[in-house]
């Protein structure tokens, strides 16, 4: 039986409604997480059906990967060059930079630009002095339209100058996307609609994390999609931080060495172009184990991270980091080995600045045997671990010499770790090599007097 009483009545009404009402609060939320998981799955069935942007009219570049060939340097969001970019470009062209990678934004920020104008300025600043300039931009992939938007901003963008950017590169490195399989899957619609939007000629780079990190046992990124992105960049640029990683030249020349050899293992291209990104803030020493490691492995380029912290006493090393072409065998090379190396006419002429060779640990009394074409006076020096050995001889100019050895000296040589053994060129001007080559290059005992 119900209590019949007008207050009875009235608070039993009062209930009612209170249930109705969290009742369809719950409906409501319900709906809601329904509306929005359905919006997220729509969202990213319909990534590769959005219309695109208008492309702009990027330059068509005769080389599409020469902007990342030679000794680069980085400015992110955060830096202080900045607050001036003329005189730290200036600064740059005093080092010796080729190319300038200028971040434009990041997927956390308001806009496709933390600084639009002051980007500008750095174009204009850099253009006037011979430097090529990368925009890159950090996605998070939580909304993969709004990132190629901001993108293309990039891509598109036209200082006061009337300049733009060489080229654009993507840092693939954010965990905003909490799966990675999820993480993956928008990467490459992002990739798809990039290259897409841009053409086949406009070069794009793919900044990515350190290969070997990747490597490990961890949750961060399984099942990396290398292969995938050589499909829609030119370049890789692996984020090559060794100074978290390893310390002394030792270590760092190894941590260096294996990025690369990861990329290219799993690529399944072993002349994929590569720049390697180091640093951050090392030691002389390290800088040396990273620019023998870049020169050793034939990579088109190398820079470090970034321009305001990068030590003064590491520029110098930095220089012997030149821009040199597409190598059509990956260096180093194993010796013995017959094969026409260098820059011979009808030939090779992918290693015009040098070519090196590896073998296995030595100890005692060697010399380094080859033939060698077309060497001029003081133009080819010989270099066993990095140290100068000494000159080749001169030969007869368009014809290969006969059967030649340098002796080496025994300090030279290290009996456990891999030696290094490098044929380098001397420049007639910048970028202008000379023509030369070796081949039947072997190490041999002295003969007993």
């Amino acid at each position: 039986m119900f209590d019949t009483r007008p207050g009875a009545r009235v608070a039993m009404l009062a209930l009612v409604v209170a249930l109705l009402a969290v009742l369809a609060l719950r409906a409501v939320h319900s709906l809601d997480d329904r509306a929005r998981k359905h919006s997220a799955a729509v969202r990213d069935r319909s990534i590769d059906r959005e219309p695109l942007p208008p492309p702009g009219s990027p330059a068509t570049v005769r080389d599409p990967i020469d902007v990342y060939r030679g000794l680069g340097t980085w400015i992110d969001v955060y830096d202080s060059a900045w607050r001036d970019p003329e005189a730290s470009v200036r600064r740059m062209a005093a080092e010796g930079i080729r190319t300038l990678y200028l971040q434009t934004s990041n997927f956390s920020r308001t806009g496709p630009f933390v600084y639009r104008d002051k980007v500008g300025r750095f174009l204009d600043a850099a253009h006037r002095r011979g430097i090529r300039v990368v925009a890159w931009y950090l996605p998070g992939f939580e909304d993969v339209v709004l990132d190629v938007h901001r993108t293309l901003a990039a891509v598109t963008y036209r200082s006061r100058d009337g300049n733009t950017f060489d080229s654009y590169a993507v840092d693939i490195e954010s965990p905003a996307v909490s799966r990675s399989f999820t993480r993956t899957r928008r990467l490459l619609a992002y990739s798809r609609r990039l290259r897409g939007a841009v053409g086949p000629d406009y070069p794009l780079g793919a900044i990515v994390p350190s290969p070997v990190s990747l490597a490990m046992p961890t949750t961060y990124w399984p099942a990396f999609p290398f292969r995938s992105l050589a499909r829609a960049y030119d370049v890789f640029l692996p984020m090559t931080y060794f100074t978290y990683r390893v310390s002394g030249e030792d270590g760092a020349h190894w941590y260096t060495a294996q990025n690369i050899e990861i990329i290219r293992r799993l690529t399944g291209d072993p002349t994929v172009p590569i720049h390697v990104i180091g640093g951050i803030g090392p030691s002389p020493s390290e800088t040396r184990g990273f620019v023998d490691a870049v020169r050793e492995r034939g990579v088109i380029g190398a820079s470090y991270y970034t321009f305001p912290i990068t030590p003064d006493d590491d520029w110098q090393p930095l220089r012997q980091v030149a821009p040199i072409p597409d190598q059509a065998r990956a260096l180093p090379v194993a010796i013995p080995s017959e094969t026409t190396l260098g820059n011979v006419p009808g030939s090779d002429t992918s290693h015009p600045k040098e070519v090196v060779y590896r073998v296995d640990g030595r100890r005692g009394r060697y010399r380094v045997a080859y033939e060698g074409f077309d060497v001029g006076s003081n133009e080819v020096s010989l270099l066993v671990n990095w140290e100068r050995v000494g000159t080749l001889p001169p030969g007869t100019a368009g014809a290969w010499s006969g059967q030649r050895s340098v002796a080496v000296p025994e300090r030279y040589l290290d009996r456990r770790d891999p030696n290094y053994v490098a044929f380098v060129a001397e420049p007639r001007g910048r970028g202008d090599w000379p023509t030369w080559g070796v081949r039947d290059v072997h190490l041999a005992r002295p003969r007993a007097s």
